[in-house]
């Protein structure tokens, strides 16, 4: 049986401005039967909304109550709804989404905050109901329920308006430098990505029952060998560089690889600097690159492709190196963008074959060569690297490529000004005591307002029971509408009762005239100012690497290193 059940029942579907328009069209002349079918309303319940009505003139149909009973016992209105879910469409776009028992304690709070009547099974489990739960997403098809990927927080922070403008703005000098990197055709892009001998096994057909279905692979974990691709923004891939974990490269371990490929050799199979020079060598060979036909290459700025060699040997080439922001090419960078991924998915395919072909047989290093070959054909097609370039704004030049809702992880982190910080710090005491002149202090049980903990246990209860007490402390409703003579009159009118039973009864008296939405009561998401005062490292930065400024500046930082060491 379906999940969601059909409800085929015909009462109780009608919408108020229906009934509105049945009784008004009866009252005009019109039998009961003719007006309950022209607008859909059943026949028995329109005569009973008639008869309820027969008192109420036309002109004041629309003031009374003319929807069905499940309408009007729902726990939250429309507006209500709405703003949940915009709060938690916020928090997902920050990185920060809330998984289905957050959203039931997210309601749970929304509720006892505004003073609205819930079930007994909510205060029981100080959350929403998962019937509750199935409804609400039912009526919201724009929420779904999703296995989120993890995102460091150095990525959701670095990728923000000022880093994205820095990087566009490089692009934008450099491409004004030469013509033939305006119409895109000398534009390059170069990333490593790691090629194991262990692959990530697809998706098979299996019987049903199996609980645990398993793929071959050569071992626990693989072997890596490097794979460095190149990308021109035109659609032209360049042969690829692999660097094997040996000390010295042998011929036959290239067997199979793309024509004209580079094979490297290192001890741990990743690239460093040594081997870097021998990958810009390969570069200049490829794209024929000189002062006279320069080349624009886009990487990162890790310190193996920045050495001081390297950088010399492309500036007397002609080829320009702008590099990235730390932390941003999964957005910013063609071949993270849209290229890497198909690459993997054709590699992991590539290994599968092979493991099928050789039975019983474990895959090598000396087998990566032919599986990259066939994956760097299948994916590195010109509509893939073309598609890729675009989307990152590079080619075509797009400075305005990523939208607002692509910025909102970094908002999370974007802190004020140092002089602003403690200008806040020092008119925090004058603003609380002004606070406290018009408050009561005979007794430290009132408790005003506070904000509740994000998703806690058990929110705070008023002695009465009664979970009308939690207030926002950034809503100013309770403490301007609520004055040292009304506090006193009840102070007067109960001289028996308790502190705390006092200021519920303040509470309530003024807690219903607003609705608390979760954008008010909970904690934002906004991290706090730096603890002490040291000095935060220096990060990476987008630059033009190959310009005298910053290589020299690069040559410096290089040479205090070494001394250090």
């Amino acid at each position: 049986m379906a999940r969601t059940k059909v409800n085929k029942r015909k009462k109780g579907n009608h919408t108020a401005d229906n009934m509105l328009q049945a009784i008004r069209h009866y009252r005009q002349g019109r039998s009961i039967r003719k007006a309950a079918k022209e607008y859909n309303v059943c026949y028995p319940t329109l005569q009973r909304y008639i008869k309820k009505n027969v008192n109420v003139s036309t002109s004041d149909l629309h003031k009374q109550r003319l929807t069905p009973n499940y309408d009007v016992n729902k726990i939250f209105t429309n507006e209500q709804e709405k703003s949940l879910t915009e709060y938690i469409k916020e928090c997902a776009l920050k990185f920060y989404g809330l998984s289905t028992k957050d959203v039931r304690s997210l309601a749970y709070q929304m509720a006892t905050i505004n003073n609205i009547k819930t079930p007994d099974s909510w205060n029981r489990e100080k959350m929403a109901g998962l019937e509750w739960l199935r409804s609400y997403r039912s009526r919201n098809l724009d929420l779904s329920l999703k296995k989120p990927e993890s995102c460091s927080l150095a990525r959701a922070t670095a990728f923000n308006k000022d880093t994205v403008k820095m990087f566009f703005d490089n692009l934008k000098n450099v491409m004004e430098r030469h013509p033939s990197f305006g119409n895109g055709c000398r534009i390059y892009n170069l990333d490593e990505t790691a090629t194991t001998t262990v692959q990530k096994p697809l998706k098979v057909i299996a019987p049903k029952g199996r609980q645990n279905i398993c793929k071959i692979t050569s071992g626990e974990k693989g072997t890596l060998v490097t794979t460095c691709a190149i990308v021109c923004a035109s659609g032209q891939a360049l042969p690829p560089a692999l660097v094997f974990p040996r000390k010295n490269l042998k011929d036959y371990m290239m067997t199979g690889a793309p024509i004209g490929s580079l094979g490297l050799a290192n001890p741990s199979g990743w690239m460093n600097a040594e081997l870097f020079i021998e990958v810009m060598k390969h570069f200049i060979k490829h794209t024929s690159a000189s002062s006279e036909n320069p080349a624009l290459l886009i990487m990162d700025n890790h310190e193996s492709h920045l050495s001081i060699e390297a950088l010399d040997m492309a500036k007397r080439s002609g080829v320009t190196i702008l590099t990235l922001h730390p932390h941003t090419t999964s957005k910013m960078q063609p071949l993270n963008v849209g290229l890497i991924g198909p690459f993997k998915a054709y590699y992991n395919s590539a290994v599968d074959s092979w493991l099928m072909r050789n039975p019983g047989k474990q895959m090598t290093i000396y087998n990566i060569a032919e599986c990259v070959g066939y994956a760097y054909a299948k994916s590195m097609t010109p509509v893939n690297i073309t598609s890729a370039f675009k989307k990152c704004g590079i080619f075509p030049f797009d400075a305005d490529v990523f939208s607002e809702i692509d910025f909102m992880p970094s908002a999370v982190t974007d802190r004020d000004q140092p002089e602003t910080s403690s200008a806040k710090l020092m008119a925090a005491p004058s603003e609380q005591l002004n606070d406290r002149k018009n408050l009561v202090s005979p007794s430290s049980d009132i408790t005003c307002a506070h904000n509740p903990i994000l998703f806690e246990e058990n929110p705070s209860e008023d002695v009465g029971g009664n979970n009308t007490g939690i207030r926002s402390a950034e809503s100013p409703s309770l403490l301007e509408s609520t004055t040292p003579e009304h506090i006193m009159a009840l102070f007067e009118a109960q001289n028996s009762q308790s502190p705390s039973s006092i200021m519920h009864e303040v509470l309530k008296d003024t807690g219903d005239r607003t609705f608390k939405s979760p954008k008010e009561f909970m904690l934002p998401l906004k991290s706090g100012p730096r603890a002490g005062r040291r000095k935060p490292r220096k990060l990476g930065k987008s630059m033009i690497a190959t310009d005298t400024p910053e290589k020299n500046q690069i040559a410096e930082e290089r040479k205090k290193t070494t001394t250090t060491t």
